[in-house]
């Protein structure tokens, strides 16, 4: 096994874990509810997924967030090894950040960017449009016109996902409650994906130089309504087949993220239980929370 399928191995535990992850598909899931506003596409999950990406990155053994609560393209872009940047204000002030090799900002940037086939979709085209243009414009310019592609993404996502209209830019921290409530973004998650005409659990598909096609990309995810599918009560993975498996609850591991930082044992239940009417009504918590956290990650100055 290569090193990037090592290193892929241990980040895609590692994440599920300690990050906030989106996934799956199930056609049987959504079957009576398609096309109603309580779902919304594969495409606008992966983009959401990049998102929280690009707001958290927790390291719960730690109790430390390695990110910077903005939606500024670092997780594609940027490579952590060489020391934290805001690559953002350092071209602003021509200061050096070091960014990933091109092979790799191809790919979608950081390994977490990997850890399935929607997030490696949509990073992967934030990071092939980013190659494009910087060949044309440079790379302060490049950044500029690929910032707004993102953001444009991330603005049809939320729109289309949560129902809600997309904020405008305001100052203010992104903190662990915002974290909590971008964490109910699960709701949309279905256990299975169609991939190549078969529809497949999305834990057995490498997402390692595969991308979702035209099509795919336009599946409709599970239903809003306040509920887990079972399947996500008990996510079993074994890297390693017959020798090494962790068997992972992402309620569990959701519900204990606000207990863990004083968010209240039973907030995320609270979200949860504000989506039961299969909608993020504006006047919810979570609702009020989201919009927060993405005016927030929006403005870069």
């Amino acid at each position: 096994m290569g090193d990037r399928k090592k290193v892929f191995v241990v980040a895609i535990i590692s994440v599920i874990l300690f990050s906030t992850g989106l996934v799956g598909l199930s056609e049987e899931a959504f079957a009576d509810k398609k096309f109603k506003n309580n779902t919304t596409k594969i495409i606008h999950l992966g983009y959401l997924q990049l998102a929280a990406h690009d707001f958290f990155d927790m390291n719960r053994d730690k109790e430390k967030d390695n990110e910077n609560g903005k939606l500024d393209l670092s997780t594609v872009l940027f490579d952590p090894k060489a020391g934290k940047c805001d690559f953002e204000k350092s071209l602003k002030h021509r200061a050096s950040c070091a960014l990933y090799d091109d092979s790799v900002i191809a790919n979608g940037g950081e390994i977490r960017s990997v850890e399935n086939i929607m997030i490696s979709t949509a990073s992967a085209e934030v990071g092939e449009k980013y190659l494009q243009l910087v060949e044309e414009y440079g790379e302060k310019k490049a950044y500029e016109k690929t910032v707004t592609f993102y953001h444009e993404q991330i603005k049809k996502a939320y729109e289309e996902s949560f129902d809600l209209d997309f904020p405008k830019p305001q100052d203010g921290e992104v903190t662990n409650l915002h974290n909590l409530a971008i964490r109910t973004g699960h709701d949309f998650l279905p256990a299975e994906i169609k991939f190549n005409g078969v529809l497949t659990s999305l834990f057995v598909i490498d997402p390692l130089g595969e991308k979702l096609s035209e099509k795919e990309k336009r599946q409709p995810s599970s239903p809003v309504d306040g509920v887990f599918d079972e399947e996500f009560l008990g996510i079993e993975f074994c890297p390693i087949p017959d020798v090494f498996c962790i068997k992972v609850n992402l309620l569990e591991a959701d519900q204990s993220f606000g207990e863990q930082f004083g968010l209240g044992a039973d907030t995320f239940d609270e979200f949860m239980a504000e989506l039961e009417d299969g909608e993020f009504d504006k006047t919810d918590q979570v609702s009020i929370l989201l919009e927060e956290a993405f005016s927030r990650g929006i403005n870069l100055d």
